[in-house]
Formats: structure tokens, C-alpha cells, sequence
């Protein structure tokens, strides 16, 4: 048996203020959800999926949670169509999205910027500048 997948699962304090968030910028789609009200989601956008999970939910699965704080998480979004990357760049702008690092050109070849979502989570976007 091998890896077949790496699922980014993030615990968020509003449900339906995230979902929105990441259907709106970010164009995923609801694939599955669970809970009424929703506590738990799988977003789904081409081949990759994030899933999202109340924080007073998954306290209850498991024990000895850590207490919600600001994040230290980064999400790496890598995109392959410029013309996609530049879109999502002037969306987040126009969408107010909270900056935590400008659009730039990195040494290694990428154009990259990231914001934070509602949970500041980092979500760092990045173009492989070829």
C-alpha cells in the first residue's frame, strides 16, 4: 500500500463564512458535506481538495486539541496558467483580501503572493515563471 494523497483539513470558527471564502476566491466547489448545521466540508476545485472542520467540532473528536489561535499554517496554491494566477491576484484585491505578502518575482524563479484566510491560515499563491 502506498500514499495515495495529501488532504489539507483546516479547523475554521465560522463554517459558512469559510466556505465562502474559498468558493469565492479560490473557485472550489462543494463536493461533501456533513452536520446541520455544516460542520464538517470537502472542497473540491480539478484534482485537488481541501477540507474544512468547525473547531468546536473537532475538539470533541479529539482530545486534547490544541486552543485556537492565530495559525502558523501555510497553504501552497501552484498555479500553472499565468493569465488563472494573474485573475486570483486582482480577485483577492478586489475581494479585500488581507495581504501577508505582496505579489513579487522570488529569486527562484516563481511570482508569488500570499493572503490570509479567515482564520489566518496563510494561503501563499504561487506561478512557476519559466
Amino acid at each position: 500500500m502506498s500514499l495515495v494523497s495529501i488532504i489539507n483539513e483546516l479547523t475554521v470558527s465560522s463554517m459558512e463564512k469559510s466556505i465562502e471564502f474559498y468558493k469565492n476566491i479560490f473557485n472550489f466547489k462543494i463536493e461533501y458535506t456533513d452536520g446541520n448545521p455544516i460542520n464538517w466540508v470537502q472542497l473540491k476545485k480539478d484534482n485537488l481538495i481541501i477540507m474544512l472542520e468547525d473547531y468546536n467540532t473537532v475538539t470533541k473528536e479529539i482530545e486534547n486539541f490544541p486552543i485556537k489561535n492565530d495559525s502558523s499554517n501555510i497553504i501552497k496554491f501552484e498555479y500553472d496558467d499565468f493569465e488563472e494566477f494573474k485573475t486570483l491576484y486582482n480577485n483577492c484585491k478586489n475581494e479585500h483580501c488581507i495581504f501577508c505578502m505582496e505579489y513579487t518575482e522570488t529569486e527562484y524563479g516563481k511570482i508569488e503572493f500570499g493572503i490570509y484566510d479567515l482564520d489566518k491560515n496563510i494561503i501563499l499563491v504561487s506561478f512557476k515563471n519559466n
